[in-house]
C-alpha cells in the first residue's frame, strides 16, 4: 500500500532512462551467457546445445525470472532510479503482468512468424480446399504481414522515442510502463534529441511502407536473386555455395548468415537491419 502512495506522487520515467536501464540489463545478459558459454566449452557440451547458445533469449527469460518475476529491480532499473508501474490504473504491476511483458518481448515476434509460417504451408498444401483467389489472397496477405511486421515494430519505437510510453509492444499490452523513484532526471535536450529520432524512425517506416508497396514480392525476389548468382560462393566464408537470403537480397550459407546475425542484425553487404526470423532458406522453396 505504502509503494502504490509513492507511484501516485512520481512522475513516469524519461525515455532516456529507460533506454540506459534496459542498455544496462542487456550488457549484463550478454556478459551471464559469456560466462555461461566458457564453462560449456570446458565441459566439451557446446555442440550439443548449440541452438541454445547461438540465442540470447533464453539467458534473457533466466534473467528476467530471477528480476522481473521475482518482484525485484532489474539492475538497470535499481542503476538508473526507475521502477515498472501501471502508470493508468495508479499502481505497481502484478507478477503475472511482468512476465507476460517479458514473454511477449522476447518471444512474441518469434510466436507470430511461427504462425504466419504455418498459415502459409496450410494455404499452399497440395490437399488444401481452398479455392484459387482465396489462395492467392492469402498468399498475398501473408506475404504483405512478413514486410508489416518489422515495421509496425518499428514504429511503435519510434512512438517510444517520442512520448515515452511503453518500452515494448509486450509492455504496452500488459500494461506495465515505468515510473521514476530516485536520483537526478536527465535534462530536457536530451528528451528532445529522442524525439527528433523518434520523427527519423517514423519517416524510415514512412519511406520502407512506400518502399514496400512499390517493389516486387519478396518470394519472386528470392528467386531471381537466386538464378543470377547461383554459381557464386558465400560473401562470408567464399566456400560454400550461398542457400539463404536475406529480405535485401543478398546471398551467403546457412550457418555463416545465422552466426553472423546473432552477433549483428545487420546485413553483412549493405547493413540494412535484418531480423533473424526473416531469413529465407533458398533451398526450401
Amino acid at each position: 500500500m505504502e509503494i502504490k502512495k509513492r507511484i501516485r506522487k512520481l512522475k513516469i520515467a524519461s525515455q532516456a532512462e529507460i533506454l540506459r536501464s534496459h542498455q544496462r540489463d542487456d550488457d549484463f545478459i550478454k556478459y551471464l551467457r559469456d560466462k555461461i558459454v566458457d564453462v560449456l566449452q570446458i565441459l566439451e557440451r557446446r555442440i550439443g546445445l548449440l541452438p541454445l547458445i547461438h540465442s540470447d533469449i533464453p539467458f534473457k527469460l533466466i534473467y528476467f525470472f530471477f528480476t522481473s518475476g521475482m518482484g525485484n529491480q532489474t539492475l538497470g532499473e535499481e542503476y538508473t532510479g526507475i521502477v515498472q508501474a501501471n502508470l493508468d490504473a495508479q499502481k505497481v504491476p502484478s507478477i503475472y503482468a511482468r512476465v507476460l511483458a517479458v514473454i511477449l518481448e522476447c518471444l512474441g515476434e518469434k510466436a507470430l512468424i511461427r504462425l504466419l509460417k504455418r498459415l502459409e504451408l496450410s494455404v499452399n498444401h497440395p490437399h488444401s480446399k481452398l479455392t484459387p483467389a482465396a489462395a492467392i489472397f492469402l498468399n498475398s496477405f501473408i506475404t504483405k504481414m512478413y514486410t508489416m511486421i518489422p515495421i509496425f515494430i518499428l514504429v511503435h519505437k519510434g512512438l517510444f522515442y517520442m512520448f515515452g510510453h511503453y518500452y515494448s509492444l509486450g509492455k504496452r499490452i500488459a500494461r506495465v510502463d515505468y515510473a521514476k523513484v530516485y536520483g537526478h532526471r536527465p535534462t530536457d535536450t536530451i528528451s528532445w534529441g529522442l524525439k527528433l529520432l523518434g520523427i527519423a524512425t517514423l519517416a524510415q517506416c514512412a519511406l520502407k511502407i512506400w518502399q514496400s508497396r512499390n517493389s516486387e514480392s519478396p518470394f519472386n525476389k528470392y528467386l531471381t536473386v537466386t538464378e543470377k548468382h547461383s554459381n557464386l560462393m558465400c560473401q562470408l566464408c567464399l566456400e560454400k555455395v550461398p542457400t539463404t537470403t536475406t529480405p535485401c537480397g543478398h546471398l551467403f550459407c546457412w550457418f555463416c548468415l545465422t552466426d553472423w546475425l546473432n552477433t549483428k542484425p545487420q546485413c553483412p553487404l549493405c547493413r540494412e537491419h535484418v531480423v533473424p526470423t526473416r531469413i529465407v532458406h533458398i533451398m526450401n522453396l
